[in-house]
């Protein structure tokens, strides 16, 4: 789990995660998704694209995606982005991936780990700056 705060509006913060635009702002510039529960969001890497189901949408407070069979040991993974407003203007996110196989080795749960961490840094930059700067150009 990550948690981070962010000197942003929940809105902002919200619409930089559950839309195309603003996840290819700070994650990767090849991303595709509708603010839509049950829909389809894609992301590319410059090779094969990952897909998520997304599950639910809460405006202002919460998105929550469901990988599916198309990245190898990401197939039922839930990645979940918890946004919770504080006083003095600053925002938390809390970010987890959960769900992994037991098979999955630990190194690279650390190296998925700390990619995230990175991604989650860049949703701050972006939220703050409003600058575009995704960890995957």
């Amino acid at each position: 789990m990550h948690s981070v705060e962010i000197q942003a509006d929940p809105e902002k913060i919200y619409e930089a995660i559950a839309s195309g635009p603003g996840l290819a702002a700070f994650w990767t510039a090849d991303s595709k998704a509708k603010p839509e529960v049950g829909s389809i969001a894609e992301f590319g890497f410059g090779g094969p694209k990952m897909q998520m189901r997304i599950e639910e949408l809460k405006p202002g407070r919460r998105v929550v995606w469901t990988a599916l069979s198309d990245w190898p040991d990401w197939p039922g993974t839930t990645v979940t982005w918890d946004i919770d407003a504080k006083d003095g203007g600053a925002t938390e996110v809390r970010f987890a991936h959960a769900g992994w196989a037991e098979a999955v080795p630990q190194e690279k749960l650390a190296s998925i780990n700390y990619t995230w961490a990175q991604v989650v840094g860049r949703l701050k930059k972006y939220a703050e700056t409003g600058k575009p700067d995704p960890y995957f150009p």
